[in-house]
């Protein structure tokens, strides 16, 4: 699962891509929830909106651990994109701080309405389009790169010889 920033009526929205549907103790969508708390301290931004595009299935642990994120971070994070199955999950973590939205243009709206102070931030260093970075640990990488990694480990002995 990424998530990628783009900029609606001056607002930074993130578009789940990929959207992962693991569910409990999926360890790349905790290291997403970093990377996204990272990201959100990097570009002082103050507020989350997360479209998760009308996917069915939304990995609980990526749920779970934005809802942690919300508690430690003490900011509006709204949702859109959310089918039932993934708002149930949500409620019954209790999460209630703000209405889930259809679509991020009525989130942003919304939060225009609702907090405008927060909106006050100098958007020109986020990238649109741009995958937000995660770490990741050299357990979870794709075996394409494992591959990569372990013929340059190869050949660097073979030289060496």
């Amino acid at each position: 699962m990424d998530f990628v920033p783009e900029i609606i009526d001056g607002t930074v929205v993130l578009n789940g891509i990929d959207i992962c549907s693991t569910g409990p103790d999926c360890r790349p969508c905790s290291e997403v929830a970093v990377g996204i708390h990272n990201w959100l301290v990097a570009h002082e931004i103050r507020y989350l909106i997360v479209d998760f595009q009308d996917e069915k299935e939304v990995c609980t642990t990526i749920l779970t651990e934005l809802l942690q994120l919300n508690k430690r971070l003490d900011f509006p994070f709204i949702f859109c994109g959310m089918m039932e199955a993934p708002k149930n999950f949500m409620r019954s973590y209790l999460y209630n701080d703000h209405p889930f939205f259809e679509v991020p243009e009525d989130a942003v709206a919304y939060l225009k309405q609702s907090r405008p102070e927060l909106l006050m931030v100098d958007l020109s260093n986020v990238r649109e389009g741009e995958v937000i970075p995660c770490t990741r640990s050299r357990h979870y990488r794709s075996d394409e790169t494992e591959t990569e990694e372990t013929e340059s480990d190869d050949s660097s002995e073979t030289a060496e010889m």
